[in-house]
């Protein structure tokens, strides 16, 4: 009689001791210690999920109304160069927030970048780029300073910046500025907007 009980209870220790190890395995995936990284949308953190340390400001420069215009954009904290600048580029592709009409050409992608150990950083853009650019001299300029200024401004350790097309030189976005070289030259010049 004694051994019927005592297996009894060494059985109920066992099943009791096996739920305890399911339930924490099971609610320590369902519900785990350590908070899981903030849910991103594109790069840019959603609200509230993330602290101020986890983000940084870059400022974007958008051609509107014949001028250079500035937004903030708060994003994820990078830890290279490399990372920002294909980030500042992913935004200023994105065109400006608020505006209905934006001179960013539609639907053109970063395909990748280089920095050559004079500091010039080389990005490749695809066709769209060019293909989709509407606009006069003037837009032309201010597209190209917008583009130039935006990785200038946030991107360290960068001299000018160089713009390809599918790999390759182009001599012209639009048929109006002449780009076949780096673009500080280009854009500093106050000829042509009054920029």
């Amino acid at each position: 009689m004694r051994s019927k009980r005592y297996r009894g209870i060494v059985i109920f220790i066992v099943l009791f001791a096996a739920g305890i190890a399911g339930g924490y395995f099971y609610f320590s995936k369902k519900f785990p210690s350590t908070p899981d990284r903030p849910s991103v949308k594109g790069d840019v953190v959603e609200k509230g999920l993330s602290t101020i340390d986890d983000l940084f400001t870059l400022r974007i420069y958008y051609p509107f109304n014949g001028r250079l215009q500035m937004e903030e954009r708060r994003v994820q904290r990078r830890t290279t160069q490399m990372a920002v600048a294909e980030v500042v580029i992913g935004e200023f592709l994105r065109g400006p927030v608020n505006a209905k009409i934006s001179g960013i050409p539609r639907d053109a992608k970063l395909l990748g970048l280089y920095k050559s150990d004079d500091g010039i950083l080389y990005v490749d853009l695809s066709d769209e780029f060019r293909r989709n650019f509407e606009g006069d001299a003037v837009a032309e300029f201010l597209l190209l300073k917008g583009f130039y200024e935006s990785l200038i401004s946030n991107v360290q350790d960068i001299t000018d910046v160089k713009i390809l097309i599918e790999g390759r030189e182009m001599e012209t976005l639009g048929g109006h500025i002449y780009i076949l070289y780096p673009l500080r030259e280009i854009v500093s010049q106050t000829a042509v907007g009054g920029q």
